[in-house]
């Protein structure tokens, strides 16, 4: 071992007759130990949302959405679906899709109540393998209000909250008017109400989609704006990371105006990222707190050891040999309040749920409750990329926090050291 390790290993200890800088040293340990953890839980939990946000979005969105570059109809969607899937094998399914800007209108006979909303047309078998429509019905994954069934001929399924805005339930029925009138042999008519009942209610988990979202069946789309073919055509692909690339490929091949889940979501997502990174610049604080704090135990340790480094001084130990000395003990202190933030902030990450459901059993309150988050447990991602960056931030912060005190005690006069000795 060098003889600055050794020394600074020694004056971690402190002195037997004298323990308040050892209990000083401790409790910077501990300040260290403490900003790291908390980061660690932090960034895991932010994390966990991210990826469960993101996995809800691209449920809920086709990874991959085409259209004809001048908004027309797409008259033979089955042929280009054909096409596409041949050509372009990370296309795993698609479905066709119609888009139709409607006002949804309550029964007669409980009242009427209107509300705006995008009606989807679809095709339920094919939309199954490139959506989680049929997953939004259930009660699975936290899920409270989804209930009934895929629509059918003359069937709708709505949002939950666009279904308590109107008022409405399984087995009501509901009128779909459009804003546009349509053209006829007898000339211009007026849009006329389209009367369908409810089949089900879908729980998208994404106030967006459950407060404006409809879905009919294709047929009865095509009903409604009396027309044939399709909006667009939606689709699933391997590696929805790469649905930017896909998308510029099917764009120059056919001509098609593409877009991506990350394009329709693109602020959300910017906004996700601003969040993680103004969290993690505040809990930085927490650390560097704790590197005030080594800085103090070292001006302590300098105040205490003047004797010492007057000796050493005196026997020929340079200055540069002092800096050192000091920097290693403030390293030292950092560096394992460091290493047991990360592997108790570690083990606290993974262990999350459990500890959360013995503090609300505890205190008799609901830390996590599903009805608001939409999630049936606190969701939690431990990224190594994320622990190396705080290790790393700690470290560096630990280091700054020895130049003071380490230049300090490399400037100490050995004769003013050892006057009254």
């Amino acid at each position: 071992m060098r003889f600055e390790a050794y020394v600074a290993m020694r004056y971690l200890r402190g002195k037997r007759k004298n323990r308040f800088v050892s209990l000083i040293t401790i409790i910077s340990v501990a300040g260290v130990s403490v900003g790291v953890m908390a980061l660690i839980v932090v960034m895991g939990v932010m994390t966990g949302f991210d990826e469960e946000l993101t996995a809800s979005i691209m449920g809920n969105n086709a990874h991959l959405t085409i259209e004809d570059a001048f908004h027309d109809p797409i008259d033979n969607p089955d042929a280009v679906i054909a096409a596409l899937m041949e050509e372009y094998p990370d296309i795993l399914a698609a479905s066709p899709i119609i888009q139709i800007k409607s006002v949804l209108r309550r029964g007669q006979t409980s009242g009427q109540a209107y509300e705006a909303a995008f009606v989807i047309g679809i095709d339920p078998e094919r939309e199954t393998k490139v959506t989680q429509l049929e997953e939004n019905l259930t009660k699975e994954r936290g899920r409270t209000m989804g209930a009934g069934n895929l629509p059918g001929k003359n069937e709708i399924v709505l949002g939950w909250a666009l279904a308590q805005n109107i008022g409405v339930y399984i087995g009501d029925q509901v009128a779909v008017i459009t804003p546009t009138d349509s053209v006829s042999p007898f000339g211009r008519v007026s849009s006329q109400a389209k009367w369908l009942t409810v089949s089900g209610i879908s729980q998208a988990q994404m106030q967006d989609f459950d407060s404006v979202y409809a879905y009919i069946t294709l047929e009865t789309a095509q009903q409604i704006i009396k027309r044939d073919g399709v909006d667009a055509i939606h689709c699933i692909i391997k590696d929805p990371m790469r649905a930017d690339v896909l998308a510029n490929q099917i764009a120059g091949d056919y001509g098609f105006l593409t877009s991506t889940w990350y394009d329709s979501n693109v602020f959300f997502f910017e906004a996700l990222k601003q969040e993680k990174v103004a969290m993690f610049i505040i809990l930085m604080f927490i650390i560097l707190v704790a590197a005030f704090n080594i800085t103090s135990t070292l001006i302590m340790v300098v105040m205490e050891k003047k004797r010492d480094i007057g000796i050493l001084r005196t026997l020929g130990v340079s200055s540069r040999a002092i800096i050192q000395l000091f920097m290693l003990e403030g390293l030292y202190i950092g560096l394992s309040g460091t290493m047991i933030g990360v592997v108790c902030g570690t083990l606290l990450a993974y262990n999350l749920n459990p500890v959360a459901e013995v503090i609300a059993w505890f205190l008799g309150i609901d830390l996590f409750n599903a009805v608001i988050y939409h999630f049936d447990h606190i969701p939690v991602s431990v990224v190594p990329r994320d622990i190396i960056g705080i290790t790393v931030c700690s470290v560096i912060l630990t280091f700054v926090s020895t130049l003071y005190p380490a230049w300090s005690a490399s400037r100490l006069d050995p004769v003013d050291a050892l006057r009254y000795e």
